[in-house]
């Protein structure tokens, strides 16, 4: 078991060179303009390497410089706290994976949709498609067929949901990864219905106080709202994330926001085989499956990428051969992206979990931060011990 503090570089099995670099490549991104406000975590073995904060707290004039504790919309990153305390009540005996996901939800219904198993909404391989929710939605909508929701419900996100349960499916599902955010706004609600809490509580008492994940929030509060970095109006995804709707958003999906150290921490837990600072979140056997490829076979396309092969375990990507967020990765690593900046990722073959939280800008690709491979690579090529 390894906690995140500052070893020896020795203890790490890197060099003080490769650490330099690493700041060195880290703080030249925003000297570059590939990014205005970013911070980094970068850590081996339990120790951490690099925790730097380059750039500016936001876009105007005589704006504050970053500091460490800045807070970013993890957006899709925010599918790993979902898939955890799903994976967390499996192990109570309270969820099964090979499950239909109308024993939980039985609104969930439509030709076929009996075959959608709770294993298939965690690896996007449902046969839902967010187009086909989303105008199934707007029908619904321009009815007004929306019952109450439970007290321990979101109201948004019961429309939301609600909106899409007697959706089409697009694909037989196992067939295809189609990745789907709805499929993880059903998971969150799967674990509001066995947990008997909401789901935003849920993941906070039983995944945040306990990681000591104390700037991590569902519903930003006001007193720490001047910590999350804001963004230029032409900035990637910036009317999205910097809405007051997302910043008091509860989704599943995508609702969270954090900060880098916090971020580290989740991923050393998985990194020490489920458990962090004596306590056990998951089983190692746990933490083996979900990191693994789940799909083998299936394939996927992203915007304009095209995935032979899609490697995703239970709400991890897998690298395998994608070589996805940096060049020297192992096959067995593991990662997820968020939209407009956030990035985490833990190999186990090289124990390095690293976290790169930025701004994308207008004329970067967005949802994708296309420059992390540059430090990923420069923390993987500082390791000087197998």
């Amino acid at each position: 078991m390894k906690e995140l503090l500052f070893h020896s570089l020795e203890q790490a099995g890197v060099s003080a060179y490769g650490v330099e670099r690493i700041r060195i490549a880290a703080a030249q991104m925003v000297e570059d303009n590939i990014t205005p406000a970013q911070v980094i975590v970068a850590a081996r073995k339990g120790t951490l390497l690099v925790h730097q904060a380059n750039g500016k707290f936001g876009p105007e004039l005589g704006a504050a410089e970053l500091t460490v504790d800045a807070i970013y919309p993890l957006c899709s990153i925010t599918k790993l706290f979902t898939a955890t305390a799903i994976m967390m009540l499996m192990e109570q005996g309270k969820i099964g994976l090979n499950r239909p996901v109308s024993d939980y939800i039985p609104e969930f219904t439509g030709e076929g949709k009996t075959k959608v198993c709770v294993h298939h909404l965690l690896t996007h391989t449902s046969g839902l498609e967010g187009e086909v929710i989303w105008q199934n939605g707007q029908l619904k909508k321009e009815q007004g067929e929306y019952p109450p929701h439970e007290p321990n419900q979101d109201p948004d996100q019961h429309k939301y949901l609600y909106g899409g349960y007697d959706a089409p499916l697009s694909n037989e599902p196992g067939t295809v990864m189609s990745y789907c955010g709805y499929g993880y706004e059903l998971l969150g609600e799967i674990i509001r219905r066995v947990s008997g809490q909401a789901y935003d509580v849920f993941v906070k008492e039983t995944i945040f106080q306990p990681l000591g994940m104390e700037n991590t929030y569902y519903r930003v509060p006001m007193d720490v709202r001047d910590k999350v970095v804001r963004r230029a109006p032409e900035a990637a995804c910036a009317e999205w994330v910097d809405s007051e709707y997302n910043l008091n958003s509860v989704s599943a999906g995508g609702g969270a926001y954090s900060t880098a150290m916090d971020l580290a921490v989740f991923g050393q837990m998985f990194l020490n085989g489920g458990i962090y600072n004596g306590v056990r979140f998951l089983s190692p056997v746990t933490v083996k499956e979900m990191t693994r490829n789940q799909i083998p076979g299936v394939s996927s396309q992203y915007r304009d990428e095209v995935f032979p092969e899609a490697y995703w375990g239970y709400g991890w990507a897998i690298n395998g051969s994608k070589r996805d967020g940096g060049d020297l990765f192992s096959p067995e690593a593991y990662s997820h992206w968020g939209a407009a900046g956030p990035f985490l990722c833990v190999d186990p073959i090289y124990q390095t979990v690293t976290v790169h939280l930025s701004v994308e800008l207008d004329h970067q690709k967005p949802f994708k931060n296309m420059y992390v491979d540059y430090f990923n690579n420069t923390v993987l090529a500082a390791i000087t011990d197998l």
